[in-house]
């Protein structure tokens, strides 16, 4: 079994995870410290780890998301054992009514996916009024890396980068803004690590 994500279990099991995202070196994914009675959506879960974080931070409920059909033998374990509800579904569109939840997590799926603004605007739908949607994603890389960063700038990749096929776009920092808000989102901070930048932003209330 390969697990991509580091997970402390229930019964103390700590899963060999190639990313360990525990403590210190996830804070740059700026979720929430307290999540008590908020309702969290984990658009690309992949094993659970951040469905599982937000959990452990107090979440009401938390829906998993991939379009991993059968789920992956990893989510499956990790999942389940923290009673996690998953859902798969085309991240490009809605899967879910909208204005379901509190917070949805963006972590990582901006790249693959062919259309990276509607995903964003699915997401935005699935939030409540007031609610967050947190984006993380790669940025500046390949032909982006030496462009300019105050143009908001996306590079539709024409090789096979990082050695995935499913890289279908790069964007800068100024290009993840501004599609947050073309998707009606404001954003409220930022953080920064490397090629890696994280927006988590706010869907307006309803005037």
């Amino acid at each position: 079994m390969e697990w991509w994500h580091t997970i402390e279990l229930p019964d103390g099991t700590v899963t060999p995870g190639r990313q360990d995202y525990r403590g210190e070196a996830g804070r740059r994914f700026l979720l929430p410290e307290n999540l008590a009675g908020k309702s969290v959506l984990d658009f690309g879960t992949w094993d659970g780890f951040w469905a599982i974080e937000a959990k452990k931070r107090g979440a009401r409920f938390v829906m998993a998301s991939d379009r991993f059909q059968p789920m992956l033998e990893t989510a499956r374990m990790a999942l389940r054992a923290y009673n996690i509800s998953y859902c798969v579904g085309d991240l490009d569109f809605p899967i879910v009514d909208p204005g379901q939840f509190d917070v949805v997590l963006f972590y990582g799926i901006l790249y693959h996916l062919k259309n990276p603004f509607m995903g964003l605007w699915t997401a935005a739908r699935c939030c409540n009024p007031g609610g967050l949607v947190i984006v993380e994603t790669a940025v500046d890389q390949g032909k982006l890396e030496h462009l300019s960063v105050e143009i908001p700038l996306m590079w539709v990749i024409d090789e096979v980068h990082h050695g995935d096929p499913t890289n279908y776009y790069v964007p800068n920092e100024a290009a993840v803004r501004q599609l947050c808000k073309m998707a009606g989102l404001q954003a409220l901070e930022s953080a920064r690590e490397s090629t890696r930048f994280t927006l988590k932003c706010q869907k307006p209330m309803v005037s």
